[in-house]
C-alpha cells in the first residue's frame, strides 16, 4: 500500500508545480508592489535595489578582470591576505606583559655572573616601567607599539595633565620600548638572544 502511494507522488509533474510557483511569486510582487506605491517604502526599496545593482556590477567587472589578469589578481589577493594575517597576529599589551614574564624567569634561572649584562638591564628598565605604571600600548592595526610615558597614568597633577607639557610626537621613538609585529614582540626578543653569554 505504502510502495504504491510513492509511486503516485512520483509521478507527480514537477515543472507544473514550479510553474505555478513562479506565477505565484510575481503575484505576491505585484501585489507588494502596488502596495507599497507611492509610499517612503517604495523609495527605500528602490534604494536597496540600486545598490544590490551597484555591488553586483562591481562584482561582474571584477570577475572579467580576474579573468583577463590573474597575476595582477594572485598578487592582490596575496597582499590582502598577508594583511589580514598580520592583522589578526598582532599582539597585545597582555602578550607582551605575558613576554616579558617569560624573559624575567628565564634570566632567574641563570647565575647573575653568566648572565648578560644588556639583557638583565633592558628587563630592570621594563619592569620599572611597570611600576611606576609608565607603560603605554598603541594598536596600529598591522603592528603594535610599546612606548614608556612621562608620568603615570594615576598621575594628576598639572604637569601631566597640560597638553603643551606631554611628549612631542617627534620624540616619541626615543620612548619607543617595543614592536610587535606578527604575534613576536621583536626588541625583548633580540635582547634575549644570548642572554645566558655575558659577553
Amino acid at each position: 500500500m505504502n510502495r504504491l502511494k510513492f509511486l503516485r507522488i512520483s509521478k507527480v509533474n514537477y515543472s507544473n508545480v514550479s510553474i505555478a510557483s513562479v506565477e505565484q511569486w510575481k503575484t505576491i510582487t505585484e501585489k507588494f508592489n502596488a502596495k507599497i506605491k507611492g509610499t517612503i517604502v517604495e523609495n527605500w526599496v528602490k534604494y536597496w535595489k540600486l545598490v544590490a545593482r551597484d555591488y553586483r556590477d562591481v562584482a561582474i567587472s571584477l570577475k572579467d578582470e580576474a579573468r583577463a589578469k590573474p597575476g595582477k589578481t594572485v598578487l592582490y589577493i596575496t597582499g590582502f591576505g598577508f594583511l589580514t594575517l598580520c592583522m589578526a597576529s598582532n599582539p597585545n599589551s597582555k602578550s607582551f606583559r605575558a613576554k616579558y614574564i617569560q624573559c624575567a624567569n628565564d634570566v632567574a634561572l641563570v647565575s647573575l655572573n653568566v648572565a648578560n649584562p644588556d639583557s638583565v638591564n633592558h628587563l630592570k628598565y621594563i619592569e620599572r616601567c611597570f611600576n611606576a605604571n609608565t607603560i603605554r600600548y598603541a594598536n596600529l592595526g598591522l603592528f603594535s607599539v610599546i612606548w614608556v610615558d612621562e608620568f603615570s597614568s594615576d598621575c594628576d597633577t598639572y604637569e601631566c595633565k597640560c597638553a603643551y607639557l606631554q611628549v612631542p610626537y617627534t620624540k616619541l621613538s626615543e620612548r619607543i620600548l617595543d614592536v610587535g609585529f606578527m604575534g613576536i614582540w621583536w626588541v625583548i626578543s633580540r635582547k634575549m638572544l644570548d642572554y645566558d653569554i655575558n659577553y
